[in-house]
């Protein structure tokens, strides 16, 4: 396989789309999405540790014992950004705005990210908000 055929195969997933089926109101719906790429899963593992705060301790110009002292998670926070990175992964899958993935009943956007998480083939340690649905 020349690096040309490589590289289409690896980018495919822009262009590739699933049929997904999730629950509407009781009733079984299609919909098309695709795969997330790296660039936006690493978007969204950013997005996630915005919650996250941390301090490494220092001892006279050498790391302490322990490299982290101090982690502070505000909770709040940490849902928020959750719940973006969750929209954004959806709006993308679906080529739409989150403002739209906002929009949708209760438990929907939550559907169809367990849909986006199971195309893009991504693992627990990709994404923490992952072990949600899991």
């Amino acid at each position: 396989m020349s690096n040309l055929e490589l590289i289409e195969k690896l980018t495919l997933g822009k262009d590739h789309l699933e049929t997904c089926t999730i629950t509407v109101n009781g009733e079984e719906q299609e919909i098309e999405l695709r795969p997330l790429t790296s660039g936006e899963l690493a978007q969204l593992q950013t997005i996630e540790k915005k919650g996250f705060t941390l301090k490494i301790g220092m001892n006279r110009g050498k790391r302490a014992t322990t490299d982290l002292n101090d982690m502070d998670i505000n909770a709040g926070e940490f849902t928020q950004y959750q719940n973006e990175a969750l929209y954004k992964a959806v709006a993308w899958s679906m080529g739409i705005d989150e403002e739209q993935v906002g929009e949708f009943y209760p438990g929907i956007p939550e559907q169809i990210f367990q849909e986006v998480i199971r195309i893009s083939n991504l693992k627990d340690n990709d994404l923490t908000i992952i072990k949600n649905f899991r």
